[in-house]
């Protein structure tokens, strides 16, 4: 597992000539180094008389905040494993029309998990910029800059997130299924854009202030 290695073992497994880790373990870790971000805030927010006012909220921030980054986390491994059951479902059998038919259904069975453990990624960024918003509010402010750029890696999760979730659905053919997942990502991604740009404003309105 690549939360036991140092990063420059994902780094250079990332550059090199294999497929894994890929486009949606990368979204995951940015979501991840985001959310670990914005803990920070929180840890500088706590235990000062200063923001006693906020404390108790806070500290219920930081507990979501640690959900997701361990969540962030598994999906790093769990988008891996998806891509390998889909390599290995590319390599069954199509010699007669049972076998063709068997690989038929895995493939497209591989394929909607593939999808879907990149929406879960959008799921858990989403999530996080929210709490982002309200810290750019609560928090620390001599850590605005830290809030700002927390968002702006969860949001750059998001949108890698679902470019993972489309190139899964463009091969689906279970037009439904496609369909539903389509409309869930763009509800995310429009969600996550007008967080964004209400929170940087908020930001850049408390780091000129």
């Amino acid at each position: 597992m690549y939360l036991e290695k140092p990063l420059r073992d994902f780094i250079k497994d990332t550059s090199s000539r294999t497929p894994t880790p890929g486009g949606g373990s990368v979204a995951a870790l940015v979501g991840a180094l985001g959310s670990s971000l914005l803990a920070m805030v929180a840890n500088f927010t706590l235990n000062n008389e200063k923001f006693q006012s906020v404390e108790s909220e806070v500290k219920k921030l930081l507990s979501e905040i640690d959900h997701y980054t361990s969540r962030f986390c598994e999906l790093i491994e769990e988008d891996i494993s998806a891509y390998r059951e889909f390599s290995h479902a590319l390599s069954l059998p199509k010699t007669t029309p049972q076998e063709k038919e068997v690989r038929r259904k895995t493939l497209q069975l591989t394929l909607k998990k593939a999808a879907q453990v990149p929406l879960i990624t959008c799921e858990c960024c989403l999530k996080i910029l929210n709490i982002a918003s309200r810290l750019a509010v609560i928090g620390n402010p001599n850590l605005i800059s830290d809030v700002g750029v927390g968002a702006l890696l969860a949001q750059a999760s998001l949108e890698s997130a679902v470019l993972n979730v489309e190139i899964n659905l463009s091969s689906i053919k279970d037009l439904k299924f496609v369909e539903e997942k389509r409309k869930a990502v763009q509800d995310i991604l429009n969600q996550g854009r007008r967080i964004r740009d209400q929170l940087l404003d908020e930001v850049k309105r408390k780091i000129t202030s």
